[in-house]
Formats: C-alpha cells, structure tokens, sequence
C-alpha cells in the first residue's frame, strides 16, 4: 500500500520553499539589476565612442578637441561648438531632448534638483533605445554625459546609470573620468565647484556631483572604496 504525504507535511515542504525563496530572492534580484545597469553601462559607452568616431570623419578633422575645444580668448567664445553639437547630435540619431532632470549622487545621500553649472549632468538628447547622451564643450575639453536607461527611468544616480566621460588631451579619445584627490569637508568650503571638486566616487560624499569619477572604476570593474572587490557587485545601498 502506498502511502502519500499528508496535508500537514505539504503545508512544512511549501512553508520551507517559502522561506528559502524569500532569503535568496532579493539577492537575485539585487544581481540581476546590476547586471542590467552594467550592460547599459557598456553599451552607452560603445555608443559614445561610435558617435564620436563618426563625428570625427564627418567633420574631417584629425583631432576634434583642437579643432572644436579651443577657447577663444579675444571673443571669450568657442566658435565652432555649435558646429560640432549638430553633427554629433546627428551621429547619436537623436529623437528628442529633455530639459536637465534631478538625480542622486553617487552615495545616495543627495538629491540635486537644480543644474548647479555645466559640469552637473546634461544627458539631454535622448537616443532610439531609449538612452541618453549630453555634450558640452567647457575648460578646452569636450565633456560627456550618458544615462545608460534615460531620463524617465531610474534610479537616475550619478555611477550607476549616470555616469562622465571627457575628451581633453592630445590623444583626442573619449576617456572615462576618475577622481585626481579626496577633499574634506572644511576644504570644501574653500572651493569655487564644492559639488564637483577632486571628482568624486566614494560611497561617504555628500557633494552632489559624487559619481562624476566612478567611469574609471566602472569600465574596470574595480570598487573605489576597496579594490579588492568589483564595481557593479559592490555598489552602495
């Protein structure tokens, strides 16, 4: 005679699993979204070096940054910025732009509301899949700006799906940033751009451009705060 489970020992093996999904749920889901912000990341990027590989061989210059980034001091002007804007919002194949949108930084702990100068994030042209790219030409440099999802997704945060990128040497590549010194608080005050300087990507910070130096850390896959552990592993709560 065979014997069956009985309704008390089927409602333990459920009660079991349910225990055991809820503990391991959220890490899946945890991975799975850092994965998703990762890939984003890398496309973005591929797309940014493509646009500008194309805008390079449109304009038919050799080097964009001396052609396009050169200040002109006389006229306190860059006078062909505009020229380079048009053909590389044409290379990205924009379909639309947005004005500047709110967004955390880099530790979470502040919410930027308002664009404080051209070095906050300006991913404005948004492209078909969804994502977007900012450009600004600023210091002799050619700044950029992704948001690897767009502005009407989230979580709009500075080093997860925001993230900068500069043209600004004779080598004329799109380089990923990465902080050049940690400031403290009290020599912060002292600062013309406290919420931009050193370049920050530290999971502490409060300045509200926190995030501009983590590319470096992302594209290497490497924890700004502990190298011995991995970037889109390890990002802050």
């Amino acid at each position: 005679m065979k014997r069956g489970f009985t309704l008390a020992e089927v409602l333990i093996t459920l009660g079991l699993i349910g225990i055991v999904a809820a503990m391991t749920l959220p890490t899946l889901v945890n991975k799975y979204q850092t994965k998703v912000l990762e890939t984003g990341f890398k496309k973005s990027y591929a797309n940014l070096q493509n646009a500008y590989i194309l805008t390079k061989a449109a304009l038919g210059v050799t080097n964009l940054r001396e052609a396009y980034a050169i200040y002109d001091y006389d006229n306190s002007r860059y006078p062909f910025a505009d020229e380079f804007y048009e053909e590389f919002n044409r290379n990205i194949k924009s379909i639309g732009a947005v004005d500047f949108y709110s967004f955390k930084n880099y530790s979470g702990n502040k919410i930027m509301t308002t664009n404080v100068g051209k070095d906050m994030p300006q991913a404005l042209s948004i492209l078909p899949d969804g994502s977007s790219i900012g450009v600004c030409i600023n210091a002799e440099a050619i700044n950029f700006f992704v948001d690897t999802n767009g502005p009407y997704k989230k979580p709009n945060r500075y080093g997860f799906d925001i993230f900068s990128f500069m043209v600004k040497d004779s080598s004329d590549k799109v380089k990923p940033i990465k902080p050049i010194r940690k400031y403290t608080e009290e020599e912060l005050k002292n600062e013309q751009w406290p919420e931009y300087a050193g370049l920050p990507c530290d999971k502490t910070s409060t300045q509200g451009a926190n995030g501009v130096g983590c590319s470096w850390y992302a594209i290497n896959n490497i924890n700004p705060d502990d190298e011995t552990k991995t970037y889109w592993d390890n990002l802050p709560k």
